[in-house]
Order: C-alpha cells, then sequence, then structure tokens
C-alpha cells in the first residue's frame, strides 16, 4: 500500500515540478507547500491504516548502533540477515528490534552478525540476554560452515534467549530441525492458541493476537523444546528448551501496532532476563 501511494504522488508531483516553472515565485512556493502537506497527510494516513507497523520498520531504518556504556546492561542482537546490518537500507530486522528494545529500556545494543555470534564474541559485553531477528533470504542461500558458531553458541549457552521469526527458525536449526518453504505467505495479524502456561506468557489469554510476515517454517519439534502455541496456518509458533530460558516465536512481537500481545511477550521474556525496563 505504502509503494503504490508514494508512486501516485511522485507521478502526480512530477507534473507539477514541470507546471511550477511556468509560474511566478510566490505561486511557485504556494504549489509546493500545498504538495509537501498532501505528502504528509497520505503518510500519516497510511500509517495509521496499517496500524503503526510501518512506522516501527521506518524507525528502524534510522536507528544507528551507539557506543558501548559500561554503566548500563546489554542486550546482545544476533543478525540473522544473509547480508550484514550495515548494508541493510531498505529492511533491516536488527535495527528495527534494536529501536524497539531501547523504547523500552535503557540498555546497551550489541548487534551480532551470524558468522561472528559465536560464544566468545557474544559475551564480549556481558549481556543480560540474546535476541535474534529476523531474516528474508532462503535458508538455502546460507553456507554450513558459515552458520556453525551461531549454533554452537546455541546449544551451549545459558544466557535467556528469544528467537523472532527467522531467529526462532535458527534456534530449531540449530537443535537439528528442518526449516522449509511453507508454500504460501502467513502475512498480517494472525491468532495464536496457546497450549501450556510459562513465564513467557504470563498476563495473556489464548488466542493472543500477534504480526506475521513469513514463508519458511519449522517443520517438527526439536526434542529439547516444548510446543507452547500453534496458529491455523503455523503449528511451530511458540517454543521454550525444556531447562534453559531459549525461546523462539515465529511472528514479530515488535511490531505489535495497537495489539498488546506481542509487547506482553517481550516484556515478560525481558523481566526474565532482569533487564532494567523503563
Amino acid at each position: 500500500m505504502l509503494p503504490t501511494s508514494c508512486m501516485i504522488i511522485m507521478v502526480l508531483l512530477n507534473r507539477e515540478v514541470a507546471k511550477l516553472s511556468l509560474l511566478d515565485k510566490k505561486k511557485r512556493k504556494r504549489r509546493l507547500l500545498v504538495w509537501v502537506a498532501i505528502i504528509v497527510v497520505v503518510i500519516a494516513a497510511v500509517i495509521l491504516v496499517t496500524d503503526f507497523l510501518r512506522w516501527q520498520m521506518v524507525r528502524g531504518l534510522f536507528w544507528r548502533p551507539g557506543e558501548i556504556n559500561p554503566q548500563l546492561e546489554t542486550v546482545v542482537i544476533i543478525d540473522p540477515m544473509y547480508t550484514p546490518p550495515e548494508e541493510n537500507l531498505l529492511m533491516n530486522p536488527a535495527y528495527t528490534l534494536a529501536d524497539y528494545v531501547q523504547q523500552q529500556a535503557a540498555v546497551n545494543i550489541d548487534i551480532i552478525h551470524y558468522p561472528e555470534a559465536g560464544t566468545e564474541r557474544v559475551l564480549k559485553h556481558d549481556p543480560v540476554c540474546v535476541l535474534i531477528s529476523g531474516q528474508t533470504a532462503p535458508w538455502t542461500d546460507y553456507k554450513p560452515s558459515e552458520m556453525e558458531a551461531v549454533f554452537s553458541f546455541l546449544r551451549e549457552t545459558e544466557l535467556p534467549v528469544l528467537g523472532i521469526c527467522g531467529g526462532h527458525q535458527l534456534i530449531a536449526q540449530a537443535y537439528g530441525v528442518l526449516v522449509a518453504p511453507m508454500g504460501y505467505q502467513e502475512l498480517g495479524y494472525i491468532q495464536v492458541e496457546l497450549l501450556a502456561d510459562d513465564p513467557l506468557l504470563d498476563g495473556l489469554e489464548s488466542p493472543v493476537t500477534v504480526f506475521s510476515w513469513h514463508g519458511e517454517e519449522i517443520k517438527e519439534m526439536p526434542e529439547e523444546f516444548i510446543l507452547l502455541g500453534s496458529s491455523e496456518l503455523c503449528r511451530v509458533q511458540i517454543f521454550r528448551h525444556r531447562e534453559k530460558e531459549i525461546f523462539g516465536v515465529q511472528f514479530h512481537p515488535e511490531l505489535s501496532g495497537r495489539k498488546p500481545d506481542g509487547k506482553i511477550m517481550l516484556l515478560n521474556f525481558f523481566a526474565q532476563s532482569g533487564m532494567p525496563l523503563e
């Protein structure tokens, strides 16, 4: 919706620019102000219609890593995008998630691209927890040798971990489970039935409403994990490790919009991890 609206505006704007050269200075200025107002109104309307989800994604495009402050706790975000985060200018799940986390707590964010996410690197700044953001490339594009470090970390760690969308799938692969295409997209707000009690789900009633955007899925449950939630189109929506605080959600809790369920899950995870929430 947003790209189509912007394209129409750009075509009309180009026509207006051609006309402006024929007008005097005052009329040019007035017309330009009118078009600026139109663009602002259209963008605001699109954000409103899409329930502010696009706004959080736009914010992520402008987020940038800062220096590590030793007086603050640190949250590690492992980025499983095929290309490094600094190269992802139009779609940057790690930066979107980082921006959302810092809206909830005054913490350092340490973003690590997946090939470098071995145990030593992840522990460098003594993080309170680890998040794994989403990705867009099919898993068949990834080289097994580049996945070994992060797989090893996920099998060995005692830190609280939450995988989101592609991060959820990354955890499953680390524990030997196949992730493959669904044959369709699960896109938009969906309902997830909660199947078991867990501190991650405190304060929630089944079904929860969350935002989803994926075309691949975990094909079976890892033996070490418990299934906590399923949707009509995707069985493995929420899981957790039987003994460790390692969780995965197939949807995007950081893109909650006006629906609070995803945010509640994230805040529950942060509270369990000992993160100082604002």
